[in-house]
This record gives structure tokens, sequence and C-alpha cells, in this order.
């Protein structure tokens, strides 16, 4: 039989595929074992290409088994994860390595012919709907009921706490619904993988990373709060941000995809003015006002001048917290810093012994087992403290007093997102508020434009400034925004390494005006952080090109090797 060559990728964190020589059977997803490296050890590598003949012959390595014929990758996930590969800068073994465990490489797949679902005449509708998500689900329940809604469908949510909040409304109401999340054991994931190529009927509720699931049946998708800055990946080598990814994977699968706010996000308010997006407010929720007879606003900064402050709490929030307590009313108390919920807590159980308190402090080390045990007691509890990321997820708890501390510390981050996250923030609690619900705000700053304007709720005016400023300092969604970034351990050696890079990429890429931001402390270390702004459709695949194999080649000089440099698309 003749020898024709293919692609394959090696799950190793390297930038290339790599071209072996074969006379077997295969095709594209199929599973072989080649030699790798300079000792030739046998290692397990996913064909990427259909077989071919090159227009000249070169010297290439034999495959040296099949070891699955049939594929464990869809042909239209494939196509996904190579746009996510040219869209984020990030080779597609480095993707691999980065999402997927390698034990998939061990699953057993029967004899089963991808099916081409791609209906041609069906017209393709991205909506943009302006509801809470509970009402969504109530929506999405009597559709899969009446079988509108078959074969498989994704439901992406921001965090594992809205995931598990949406399984237990689900429960007993819809059948085979799967979770997908970082909660979700490898065993588990692995039977989903199975399910989805098999293409048998099923429901994927997952955070992020579902959306480099196997489709290749998907009917329709769904984007809870997608608004919500958490569905932007910020620890993986990939950049991605999942509520984008949807948006192409419907394109891909032909599928309608609903993103569902209840204070859309900017980027899809844009989108919605470009006729990307139709957008849907049959109940006018962005125009509804608030009953501020509801709503406290404690000038934090006041308090402190007046010794009314213990720890970050006014005594003020204590003392109105006790009452409730004292009325038999329940209290959620949050912030948008996960470091700031364990001294709240401490805060409020040192201020009255008797109060029963859940800390949501040690979220990421919950297991789903605590998650599910968790929403089973919830109401045993007088107080739930937590971060922003669960407050959509507490809707079972019977509270009548919402507290947000701090907010608008946010506002003044080096961040041209943060405005942003500061009014979607206040938008949220505000909306939340009814004749069961009261609102009490502590800020610093309690005479600022941003917040009158998200006190009298006017959505529009918030969005048209935010879009006006960004419009003039060229960032998105009005430019292409790449952030390069360089993290060190150390702050010196970091910040001057890293005026030597925007030295580097203002001499080499002079058709994005590098900008210099400088210095970021994050977590355990320090970034320093460079700025390419791009054009949206002038040159943009041969400008991002440019980019990535000038980081390439950079990463490989002396100056820079022993720094990790990253490529942040649309941060």
């Amino acid at each position: 039989m003749k020898d024709f060559y293919i692609d394959v990728l090696i799950i190793v964190p390297l930038d290339n595929l790599f071209t072996y020589k074969t006379s077997y059977k295969i095709k594209i997803g199929s599973i072989i074992n080649v030699p790798f490296g300079n000792n030739n050890e046998i290692v397990k590598g996913i064909v990427i290409s259909k077989p071919y003949l090159p227009k000249e012959k070169f010297i290439v390595k034999d495959v040296i088994s099949v070891e699955n014929y049939e594929s464990i990758l869809s042909l239209k996930q494939i196509q996904f994860l190579k746009w996510a590969s040219t869209y984020y800068l990030v080779s597609l073994p480095k993707i691999f390595n980065s999402i997927f465990s390698k034990k998939i490489l061990s699953l057993k797949l029967e004899d089963n012919e991808e099916i081409n679902f791609f209906n041609k005449n069906k017209k393709q509708i991205s909506n943009l709907i302006i509801d809470n998500s509970e009402n969504i689900l109530n929506h999405l329940i009597d559709e899969i009921d009446s079988k509108k809604i078959k074969n498989q469908i994704l439901i992406l949510s921001p965090n594992t706490f809205q995931t598990q909040f949406i399984y237990k409304y689900f429960d007993k109401k819809v059948k085979n619904v799967h979770i997908y999340d970082a909660k979700t054991p490898l065993k588990n994931k692995l039977i989903i993988w199975e399910k989805i190529l098999k293409d048998e009927e099923l429901l994927v509720l997952g955070s992020k990373s579902a959306v480099f699931l196997p489709f290749q049946n998907l009917n329709t998708i769904y984007v809870m709060h997608e608004h919500d800055f958490l569905y932007k990946e910020t620890d993986k080598l990939i950049r991605y941000n999942a509520r984008d990814c949807a948006l192409i994977l419907s394109k891909i699968h032909n599928c309608n995809i609903n993103l569902i706010s209840d204070s859309p996000s900017v980027d899809s308010i844009y989108n919605v003015k470009n006729n990307k997006l139709i957008i849907h407010d049959k109940f006018k929720k962005l125009h509804s006002k608030t009953d501020l007879s509801k709503v406290s606003i404690i000038n934090k900064f006041e308090k402190q001048l007046k010794n009314g402050i213990d720890g970050i709490l006014s005594l003020d929030v204590l003392e109105r917290i006790e009452n409730n307590y004292n009325n038999k009313k329940k209290t959620i108390v949050f912030t948008p810093y996960l470091e700031n919920v364990k001294i709240i807590f401490d805060t409020i159980n040192n201020f009255n012994k008797s109060l029963k308190i859940f800390s949501l402090s040690k979220q990421k080390s919950f297991t789903r087992k605590q998650l599910d045990d968790f929403y089973n007691r919830i109401n045993d509890y007088d107080i739930i403290v937590g971060n922003y990321s669960v407050i959509d997820s507490l809707e079972s708890f019977d509270y009548s007093l919402l507290v947000l501390i701090d907010p608008d510390r946010i506002s003044s981050l080096s961040y041209y997102r943060s405005n942003e996250i500061f009014f979607q923030l206040i938008f949220k609690v505000l909306k939340k508020v009814n004749n069961n619900k009261k609102l009490i705000l502590q800020l610093i700053n309690t005479n600022s434009n941003e917040l009158k304007d998200n006190i009298r709720l006017d959505y529009f005016k918030i969005v048209s400034k935010e879009m006006n400023e960004r419009k003039i300092f060229e960032y998105a969604p009005y430019k292409r925004l790449i952030s390069i970034e360089m993290y060190s351990k150390k702050k010196n050696d970091n910040n001057l390494i890293g005026k030597m890079l925007f030295k580097e990429l203002k001499n080499k890429l002079k058709f994005c005006n590098p900008t210099d931001i400088g210095i970021v402390k994050k977590k355990e270390g320090f970034i320093y952080k460079v700025y390419l702004k791009l054009d949206r459709v002038k040159n943009l695949s041969k400008n991002k090109n440019t980019i990535y194999n000038t980081i390439k080649s950079l990463k490989k000089r002396k100056d820079f090797r022993d720094n990790f440099i990253t490529i942040d698309v649309d941060p």
C-alpha cells in the first residue's frame, strides 16, 4: 500500500505539529503510536490531518501502530480548536496540554461513522435575551418537555456554584443532564465525552472548558449571565473567553445561541449595534426602575473618620445585620474581593456569636458533595458571606437583606474594563431589590457620577458613556486588543526585563503602537504588561501572525528565556 504523510498532535506543550509517514488505514482523530524525540520514545499521538502526498518528499519517521482507529475528536471540534489556536495565538499542542487530560487518549470507541449534521437550510440565530436566569430556566424546561429542543444542548455558566444551582433547579424536571466543570471527576468527564461522540441525546451543563467538548450535533447553546467577567480564562495558557467561543461554536454547528443577561456586556451591545446579535427585552427590564426607599448607601470614609468601622465593615452595617437576624430574617454579605470574605466573616462572627454564618472563602476547595450539601441546607444559615462570583447562585436562599461591601475599589483599578465591572455589579444588586428585599451599599466614594447613573438604573447612558470612552482611547470593542504579559516573582527583575520587552515590541511591531502598561501585582508574583492595539479588520490575520512569531522568537533569546511570556487576546 502506498505511503502517505499525516500531521500528528503530540500532547506536550510545544508549538508544532509533527509529520509522520504511514500506510495504515487511519482518519482524523485516530490514536496512533509514534517514535518521538531524539531517543525515539514511543508515545501516543492524535492524527490531525487527512493523509496527503507532499509536494516535495522529505525524511520523516514511520507510524509504529494504530492504537484506536475510531476518532476521539469530532470534525467540528477540530475545526473549533483550529479557530481557537489561530484566534488566541496558542499552538494546538499547547491548547490540548492546557485543556484536556491525556486520559482521553485511552478512550475505546466502537465503530461509529461521524455524520455531518450541518443543515444549510437552517438559519443560525444569535440572540441577546434580557431576563434573569430563573425565567430562562423555566422556559428551557418547557421547551425540552415539549420536545422543541432535542439532541445535544449546551448551557454555559460562569462558575461551579452556578452550574450546581442550575443542576438543582433541573433536578427531576429534565432528563440526561450532565455537569462538566472543575468539580467533575475525570471518570465522569470521559463518560460525557463518549456520550457526545455517540450522539446520545443529552444536556451538558458546564463552565468555561465545556466549549471544547467534541460536540457534533449541537441543537442550542445558552450562555447564562453572559456579562460575567469570569467567562474570561486568566490562569491557563490559552486565555479564551468562553462566551465568545460559544458564539463561534454556534456558527460551526449552525445552531441557535442565546446569551442571557439582565445587564448585558458592552461587547454584546456593540454586537447588537453591528447586527451580530438580536436583542430581546420583552419585559423592558433594561428600563425598569428601583425603589430607592429600599436602598441605603453608607460612606465608609466618613465612618472611618468617626471611628465607626470594625475591620472593613461599618458599625451601621453590623447593626442592620443584627436587627435583621432579630426579626428572624436572613442576610447575604458579599464583596468583589475573595481575600476580604474571611475578614468579613470574622468581623460579623465576633460582633454576634449566635449568628449561624456560612463563609464561601474557600469555595475553590469545595467538592461536588459539599456543594450539593450546601444547597440542600442553604436555609439553615442566617448569613452567607461570599464574593462576587456566587451572588447569582444564591436565589434559593430566603434572604431579605443584601449587603455589598466596597465595590468602588474595582473602578480604581488600572484596567480598561474596571468601570464596566463596577457598574455591572451595582446594576445587578439593584435589580434584586423588591418588596421583600433591601440593599445596603457600603462605598468609599458616594458622590461619583458613575454611582448616580447606576442608582438611577440608567443602563443605556452608562453603556453609551463607556463605549464613547473606549472609542476615544482605542480600546475593545473598537480595537482588537492584545496583552503581552511577562511573569516573574521578583518585581525589580521583572521591571528591568519588561522595559526591554516593551522596547523590542515597539521596534518590531510599529503597526500596532505598543503601550507600556508596566508592572501589575498578581497573586504570587508580578506581571509586566504591554498592550497592542490592532485594527479589527485591516490586515488583522497578518498582523496577529507577526505578533505570534515575534513573541516566539523573543522567547528563545537569552534575555527573555527565563521569563514566562504569554499572549492574551481580548484581555
